[in-house]
């Protein structure tokens, strides 16, 4: 069939405005903003969705800034909108590289949706956790020779 059995005698031009669902998804994309508030500390922020697709970049980020020179690290997952199984096994990577160079994991969650799902998988006491990135800093740099965890949930 041709478009002009349909009608039409022409290609409709693309679309070039955006939905507000298109919008919507955009804005729920992982987003991951890295500080170093002090030496030897490193502070990642994920907010967004951490998933499947986004899941290779946020354990990108976290072995690029997992360094030797990195005695503290900090995850604050507390921006997250929504934590799949294959965040967690980023987290649980993390964790294992944090203690194969002897240094501290801590995570920041003060989120539902990442607590829920920790729990759940019954993997909450792998992880050492702070209120806020900055106690986890200042808990950090109190005991950096012992590496105790900050608290624990």
């Amino acid at each position: 069939m041709s478009f002009a059995e349909f009608g039409r005698t022409e290609v409709p031009a693309p679309r070039t405005e955006r939905s507000a669902e298109d919008l919507a998804l955009e804005a729920e994309k992982l987003s991951l903003r890295t500080t170093r508030p002090a030496p030897g500390a490193v502070v990642i922020e994920a907010a967004g969705i951490l998933d499947m697709n986004s899941a290779p970049q946020f354990a990108e980020a976290v072995r690029a800034h997992l360094t030797a020179a990195t005695r503290t690290a900090v995850l604050d997952l507390s921006g997250l909108s929504f934590l799949s199984t294959d965040g967690v096994v980023v987290l649980m990577e993390a964790g294992h590289r944090a203690l194969m160079r002897q240094a501290n994991l801590v995570l920041v969650s003060q989120n539902r949706i990442v607590d829920r799902l920790l729990g759940i998988l019954d993997v909450t006491d792998r992880f050492t956790y702070a209120s806020t990135a900055d106690a986890a800093i200042n808990a950090a740099d109190a005991t950096p020779a012992l590496r105790e965890p900050v608290s624990r949930l």
